[in-house]
């Protein structure tokens, strides 16, 4: 077992897998306690951390681990080390290593989140002193479903070689979390691993519109969530186990194969021996997507959006009482700044995964030239996001007809939609850069969920124009349809993102393609 555990932290050496955890507590703790020093909130402030913690572990925590989990995983699966393994040590305790790993980062992951929140609260000056039992029992519940979700991600990181799979389950999860925070129905957020944060809530608030927040207090908890994390649990360590037993040098036999295919229908490149074709490589872009597990999330996201929004507006008539505005902001506002940025993050990883594999680079670069290259990985990731916004405002719509609304469209949605996408191609550009740079496939997602959040810090400041995350939930004017933005410069600092990040790649493989990519 200790040889095993040691292999794992050897594998996993100088790769910043602990910067996922340090980057996703960090994140947690400035959202959660950006607003504690208010005067409101000082007299209460020691259950209002207890009521906002699985809110934010369930937004952020399914995404941050997925990407942990494909960290562990997916080095095995480059490097097909799967049968090398079991010459070192015996398969069950390999297993039990990465189990083991996992345990003890969600463990220190959910101690530190206890102990920072405790820091800010005594820092800040909460009234009174913290209940133990409350905190205690906080911490058990964190440590225990971060734990089964872990035991998820990890399971369909070895499951599918391709870790797009995993992490759009994950991203997918994240928005998962956040709907059933806010569905009617406890047995549901049982039965769901996402939902557990939801169900195993321990602490409400009183409020009124009339007076707003009056306060927090605790509210009986049922017995049932604890035996469903149980049983998720067994279920996932059992399920795992069966599928590492499975794992051979091309991988788990469960996982759904394709045939192989003969040479003359699998490539897809110039001839060895000839005139390369003088076809824009556009198409051979659009090959790489073809059948990829993008399309979940892309499906999947907006769809959950919708029922968030919808749901919520449909709940709150009294107070969202300007129909079509108040409905999109129901459908844009989380969806723009913490699930668009990693969804833009899963295509351009997806987008430069076959390029990072073997010694492709030097294949791709005697049939395309750097600049074009560059430019139709921006540009195909532009599309996607388009059409991906295009989606949200064709469910905004046919959700505005089932809530009723009979009022006329708002002229204003083609500009948000113009101004997203142009905002959204800075992003891409972004991406694009992070996912050329960082080989690793889940890496540049955890850092555009970072990003989103980021740009809601500077949007909140005035300050949007300075992070090209922040410019696409300016564009889709997701905080607020009716805020005027300056177009010239909302076009400028586009512009000059997509510019500086093109040429920032452009430089990049110029200098690094060979030498560092072969």
């Amino acid at each position: 077992m200790m040889n095993g555990l040691s292999l794992e932290l050897l594998k996993t050496k100088r790769r910043g897998i602990w910067l996922v955890f340090a980057a996703l507590l960090g994140t947690i703790v400035l959202w959660g306690g950006a607003n504690v020093s208010d005067a409101r909130f000082l007299k209460f402030g020691w259950r209002m951390v207890l009521y906002n913690l699985p809110l934010l572990n369930a937004v952020l925590i399914p995404t941050g681990i997925a990407v942990f989990a494909s960290r562990i995983i997916d080095m095995e699966h480059k490097g097909n080390t799967w049968k090398l393994l079991e010459t070192l040590e015996g398969k069950f305790e390999l297993y039990l290593a990465k189990v083991l790993y996992g345990l003890i980062a969600v463990l220190l992951f959910s101690i530190a989140e206890l102990l920072l929140f405790a820091a800010v609260g005594l820092v800040v000056g909460f009234e009174g002193t913290p209940d133990l039992w409350a905190f205690g029992l906080s911490f058990v519940q964190t440590f225990a479903i971060t734990l089964n979700l872990y035991l998820l991600q990890m399971l369909l990181s070895l499951l599918f070689a391709n870790q797009a799979v995993a992490l759009c389950v994950g991203l997918c999860g994240s928005m998962a979390g956040l709907f059933l925070m806010y569905v009617p129905w406890p047995i549901l957020k049982n039965i769901v691993p996402w939902g557990h944060y939801g169900a195993a809530m321990f602490v409400s608030m009183d409020w009124n519109k009339a007076q707003g927040i009056q306060g927090f207090y605790y509210v009986h908890q049922e017995n049932g969530i604890f035996f469903f994390v149980i049983g998720w649990f067994v279920f996932l360590f059992a399920g795992g186990w069966y599928a590492f037993k499975n794992m051979d040098i091309d991988g788990c036999h469960l996982a759904f194969k394709r045939p192989a295919a003969t040479a003359q229908t699998t490539s897809h490149h110039a001839p060895l021996s000839g005139k390369p074709p003088a076809s824009s490589p556009l198409p051979v872009e659009l090959l790489k997507i073809k059948r990829s597990p993008i399309w979940i999330a892309f499906i999947v996201l907006p769809l959950i959006s919708a029922f968030i929004g919808t749901g919520n507006y449909l709940n709150n008539l009294e107070v969202l009482t300007s129909t079509w505005h108040s409905l999109w902001t129901q459908h844009a506002l989380f969806f723009c700044y913490f699930f668009m940025p990693p969804l833009v993050g899963v295509y351009a990883s997806y987008l430069w995964r076959l390029e990072h594999n073997g010694a492709n680079w030097n294949m791709v670069l005697t049939t395309t030239p750097v600049w074009r290259l560059v430019w139709n990985k921006i540009l195909l990731c532009t599309v996607i996001t388009f059409c991906t916004l295009g989606w949200l405002c064709v469910l905004y719509l046919l959700c505005g007809l089932y809530a009723g609304i009979t009022e006329p469209v708002p002229a204003s949605l083609l500009e948000w939609l113009a101004c997203g996408v142009l905002g959204g191609t800075a992003v891409c550009a972004a991406q694009c850069f992070l996912s050329l740079v960082i080989r690793s496939f889940a890496v540049p997602i955890g850092m555009a969920l970072i990003g989103g959040i980021g740009g809601l810090f500077f949007t909140s400041k005035g300050l949007y124009y300075l992070l090209p995350y922040s410019l696409m939930s300016m564009g889709m004017r997701a905080n607020n349809p009716s805020i005027q933005v300056n177009l010239a410069q909302f076009a400028g600092w586009s512009v000059m993102f997509i510019v500086l990040f093109y040429l920032l790649s452009v430089w990049y493989i110029k200098c690094h393609d060979v030498r560092t990519q072969a």
